[in-house]
């Protein structure tokens, strides 16, 4: 296994090591390469959720675009917001852990905030990519299961274990970042991590509904 894979499964049980290891290489290439990972499977699931006849049933939309069209706007949309929500999260993470005299650079931030990004988006990534494959294909009715996973049935029960995963790597992953690349107390890298979390996701999801 490549060092960059290596670093990349490591990251899920072993976080720190692995932001070690990818800051003593070439971390600015290396970060936006662990990002292209969820960029192109997400938008790949917009894709397929989009030839699969998928549209957002219970909830409605942030953007103003009719719920029959969402996903074929989202095949273009998901890329840039995605990217968007990464440096948002970085310049935040940033700016608060130098007011705490943390000691690394913004691309340091960047490059690990991004590898955490990718790993942690897996809670949900998981399940939407097979789900989007399997309406693609006509397994399962998109419209459906959309409902269902709104609704009192198992699959509710699937998303929110799914949310869950999501919301935990999330702050554990964003949390051992900041202090591994600033150097802080656990305290205080916990709540740079979640707050740089919260704008990741806010702005993710005026995006992505």
């Amino acid at each position: 296994m490549s060092r960059f894979l290596r670093n990349y499964a490591r990251t899920a049980v072993r976080p720190t090591a692995a932001f070690t290891n990818v800051l003593e290489g070439s971390y600015v290439r290396e970060g936006f390469l662990y990002m292209s990972i969820p960029l192109v499977l997400y938008t790949l699931m917009y894709v397929l959720l989009n030839l699969g006849g998928g549209a957002p049933s219970t909830f409605t939309p942030w953007l103003n675009i009719p719920k029959e069209r969402y996903y074929f706007y989202n095949q273009f949309l998901l890329a840039p917001s995605l990217v968007l929500a990464w440096f948002a999260a970085t310049a935040l993470a940033q700016v608060l852990a130098r007011a705490f005299r943390g000691k690394g650079t913004f691309e340091q931030t960047l490059s690990i905030l991004g590898l955490s990004t990718s790993v942690a988006m897996w809670g949900t990534l998981l399940h939407d990519l097979l789900m989007s494959i399997f309406s693609a294909v006509r397994v399962i009715d998109a419209r459906q299961h959309e409902i269902a996973m709104n609704a009192p049935t198992v699959w509710r029960t699937v998303l929110w274990i799914c949310f869950a995963v999501y919301f935990a790597a999330f702050l554990v992953l964003y949390s051992k970042s900041v202090r591994v690349v600033h150097g802080l107390s656990v305290a205080r890298s916990a709540l740079i991590g979640a707050a740089g979390f919260v704008i990741f996701q806010l702005v993710f999801v005026i995006f992505n509904r």
